[in-house]
């Protein structure tokens, strides 16, 4: 099973980030951690933070979701999909989100290790470019010149496979 954790409009360039989060990708949690500890910047303590969300996330998971619990949501799940099913086979709109949350509950059921601590690596960390701070400085003669201050999504997906 994967669990994803995002950081949104965090104020440091992608490209900066990036350079943190390649590192890290398909490492245990705890050599990941490790590694983020020692590199001395800080796109890495925000990488970090992100990190410690996405375990937080998980070990959350593990401990709410029963087994008796995920296989009743999941008959639920299935059951509102068919009831709100167009005569084309398409899902009205506003139940759209219902096959991926049906995905989830069942590659936690289809998961040998739950969720364990000692089990979970990272399976991708991305970081994309979020939406920039546009800034003006003025300049001679009446004119200006654009400062664009450049903000970033960080997203770790964390998998027990």
């Amino acid at each position: 099973m994967n669990v994803t954790s995002t950081a949104r409009n965090v104020r440091m360039s992608p490209k900066k980030v990036r350079e943190v989060t390649r590192q890290i990708q398909g490492m245990t949690i705890t050599d990941a951690q490790a590694v983020l500890s020692a590199i001395p910047r800080k796109s890495a303590r925000l990488v970090a933070k992100t990190l410690k969300t996405a375990i937080a996330d998980a070990e959350h998971i593990r401990s709410e979701w029963s087994e008796g619990d995920v296989q009743n949501r999941v008959a639920e799940i299935k059951q509102d999909i068919e009831n709100h099913t167009k005569e084309d086979g398409k899902l009205h709109r506003k139940y759209r989100h219902l096959p991926g949350k049906l995905t989830r509950l069942e590659s936690y059921l289809d998961s040998e290790h739950k969720l364990a601590e000692g089990k979970l690596t990272v399976r991708e960390a991305v970081v994309g470019a979020a939406t920039p701070l546009r800034r003006w400085r003025t300049r001679a003669r009446g004119g200006g010149s654009p400062i664009i201050k450049r903000t970033s999504h960080i997203r770790i997906t964390l998998s027990d496979e």
